[in-house]
């Protein structure tokens, strides 16, 4: 009677495989322990590494951290401009001389000077247009903006009540068209610097203080504040 044989594509596999197997695992494990006691040359270490330091920020644990962008805002250093102290008394005096904008409220808080305009003396009720008075005040108060070169950001506030009868669809185009005339001013009084301006609307109406009252917190709510920050350049 024939000796039955092992298809060779369905049955085991040799037992010469196995040996072969257990080989090849002692040969990879002995030129790994090989390679892990070799000392690798400094030079080529460092020219691999070099431009891995760079792109993922090795720190000295040798974790990675994130990658970071040239141009992250966190990475840009501004230069520091004239101090935020001297500028509020600077300005305190200069407002307080001026019959239009004595009643501006000058706040110091960390590093930016906020002047608070109050807009019922700059414009009419409704409206975006500077009174004539005020526009000759605030060509006077871009005169001293010329000599500063800190960053400055005009914001425009309304209160939460609606405009009837007026021209402007919202509070908030309202504000934006007041900061801007506030803009314009001080670039005809010849202030060269650049601002960011902003309309907020009744947006920061809710941070006024509750202790107040309401006829208080709609007036304070009206108003352009002019924000001075203590480094210079564009925002």
């Amino acid at each position: 009677m024939a000796t039955p044989h092992h298809n060779d594509r369905g049955g085991k596999a040799p037992v010469w495989l196995l040996t072969f197997a257990d080989v090849t695992a002692l040969m990879l494990a002995f030129f790994i322990m090989l390679f892990a006691t070799t000392e690798i040359p400094s030079e080529k270490w460092e020219a691999v590494m070099g431009p891995m330091k760079t792109l993922f920020r090795f720190d000295e644990s040798g974790y990675s951290a994130l990658p970071k962008s040239n141009h992250a805002v966190a990475s840009v250093d501004y230069d520091s401009a004239l101090s935020i102290d001297y500028l509020a008394n600077v300005l305190s005096d200069n407002l307080n001389r001026d019959d239009v904008l004595k009643n501006t409220i000058v706040r110091v808080l960390d590093n930016r000077l906020v002047l608070s305009l109050p807009t019922n003396v700059l414009f009419a009720g409704g409206s975006a247009e500077l009174e004539a008075g005020a526009r000759e005040a605030m060509f006077r108060l871009g005169g001293v903006f010329q000599n500063i070169g800190n960053q400055i950001e005009i914001r425009g506030h309304a209160d939460p009540s609606s405009l009837e009868g007026a021209t402007f669809e919202s509070n908030w185009s309202l504000s934006l068209s007041r900061a801007v005339s506030v803009a314009n001013v001080l670039k005809d009084s010849g202030y060269d610097g650049e601002f960011y301006v902003l309309g907020v609307g009744d947006s920061r109406y809710r941070h006024l203080s509750s202790r107040l009252s309401e006829t208080r917190r709609v007036a304070l709510s009206r108003r352009v504040d002019i924000i001075i920050y203590s480094t210079t350049g564009a925002l």
